[in-house]
């Protein structure tokens, strides 16, 4: 009767064991099928599944290595298509955009040139208050506020109020007598501020998504509007744009460039498996 009893948790033991394997191998065929449909992200999850829940089962989790391999190949090869669109689209509209630009290098102190839209670059005398903008050659886009009047304003940044009455402002930037300097020629003072994409951002997207005139707030010192007729808004916000699509343009290049990388792991750890499993 003892010996009984004590083979009754050798049969529990031998029924959990199987029942293990069977809800494991359930698990890899649905993974299995998952990848065949293309949910490559669940297939992933389903396959990590696995060797949490059933750690002893190491001929299950060694296959589902395998297909976890295949998974991989096949996501990031169906991201490289996905990316190369985007890129191709968004390299193409940026070439576009540069057609509406100059690029200027002004003297040889500076090292990086500056895309300028073309409308804009003949006037370069500061003759009145006026916003401006430029991106850099490496697509660092640059906003900036000048002031030209009969007194000092003191300001150190921008507003604007859009359709639905929210008022949005650039960052201070603070007199330095760099990127916010102040000089007098003659009897008229002139301040000329400049705002990196961070510091003007909502300012930014607000200019372009809104049309026609715009009235914008100088801040920081004494009252100041400026009209910003339609010639200037568009200068600004196709600037904006061109800043935005390099920007994308070289985020797409990384994530392509991930891709394929994450393609080349794949194969070489496919590849290894594979040979392992020939000699198994």
């Amino acid at each position: 009767m003892k010996h009984r009893f004590l083979f009754i948790p050798l049969l529990l033991a031998i029924a959990a064991c199987n029942n293990n394997r069977e809800n494991a191998e359930a698990m890899y065929n649905q993974a299995q099928q998952l990848y065949e449909v293309g949910d490559y992200e669940a297939a992933t999850h389903m396959i990590d599944s696995i060797s949490n829940l059933y750690p002893q089962e190491v001929e299950t989790i060694r296959r589902g290595m395998l297909l976890q391999c295949q998974v991989n190949q096949k996501y990031y090869e169906k991201e490289l298509i996905r990316i190369d669109s985007l890129y191709n689209n968004a390299v193409s509209e940026m070439n576009s955009l540069k057609n509406e630009f100059t690029l200027v290098r002004e003297g040889q102190e500076q090292t990086l040139a500056n895309y300028v839209y073309r409308d804009t670059h003949s006037n370069k005398a500061i003759n009145r208050s006026a916003l401006k903008a430029h991106v850099t050659e490496k697509g660092d886009f640059i906003l900036t506020s000048i002031y030209y009047g009969n007194s000092k304003i003191g300001h150190t940044g921008l507003s604007v109020t859009i359709a639905d009455g929210t008022t949005v402002s650039t960052k201070a930037i603070a007199y330095d007598g760099g990127k916010n300097y102040r000089y007098t020629t003659g009897n008229m003072n002139i301040e000329i501020v400049s705002y990196n994409l961070s510091q003007c951002h909502d300012v930014m997207q607000a200019l372009a998504e809104t049309r026609g005139k715009m009235t914008i707030h100088y801040t920081g010192g004494k009252p100041y509007k400026l009209s910003l007729d339609a010639a200037s808004h568009n200068a600004v916000s196709r600037t904006y744009r061109l800043a935005q699509t390099m920007a994308l343009s070289d985020s797409l290049l990384s994530q392509q460039q991930y891709s394929i990388k994450q393609v080349e792991i794949a194969d070489r750890q496919l590849m290894k498996l594979e040979e392992e499993e020939i000699l198994r």
